[in-house]
């Protein structure tokens, strides 16, 4: 009994600073993700395979959409990450999102929006018709997702974890769902 308070205690202070209401993200080892191509650039690097963030994942929503991929991987000051291939590197053949250095991110197709909500494939959609460039990674509000289409035009949701060695942490999930247009 004393076991469960103390994990109930554990895991209620590992939930985001956003309040988004989900399961951890340790929850996700067993999604199968697509292997990188054999094609691959050497200089990029596959994504991190083990989901170890306490983080909640994207919250659960009613009609469930397939999840493509998802994983962990740190971004290093003038590396770029392409989600839909779960490689990062300096030359990434189709990125998603890069990082030069600061306090933000740039999405590479020029649509990013943060949510307050936790992600869902519902609220990224809604999340992206008020979006930007970038993405403000703000210290003190690890646990931000920011939603954003693939360089497929796949929804995707990216957490940041926080500035870890070697760069910038992010945790991400991938939906087989179509990014809404960015036609106003």
């Amino acid at each position: 009994m004393l076991g469960l308070v103390v994990t109930l205690i554990a895991q209620s202070g590992t939930s985001s600073s956003r309040g988004a209401p989900a399961p951890s993200s340790t929850g996700s080892r067993g999604l199968p993700t697509p292997e990188t191509s054999a094609t691959a650039d050497p200089s990029e690097t596959p994504a991190d395979d083990v989901v170890t963030t306490l983080s909640p994942l994207p919250s659960p929503s009613k009609a469930a959409a397939k999840i493509l991929r998802t994983g962990d991987f740190t971004l290093i000051e003038g590396y770029s990450a392409d989600l839909e291939h779960g490689t990062v590197g300096a030359s990434v053949k189709n990125p998603d999102m890069a990082w030069t250095g600061g306090d933000e991110f740039a999405a590479m197709n020029g649509r990013v929006a943060d949510t307050s909500q936790g992600a869902t494939p519902k609220i990224c959609a809604k999340a992206l018709d008020n979006s930007s460039s970038t993405g403000w990674m703000v210290s003190g509000l690890e646990g931000t997702w920011f939603c954003m289409p693939t360089s497929a035009n796949h929804l995707a949701a990216v957490e940041w974890l926080g500035l870890g060695d070697g760069g910038n942490r992010y945790h991400y999930i991938i939906w087989d769902v179509t990014a809404p247009s960015d036609d106003g």
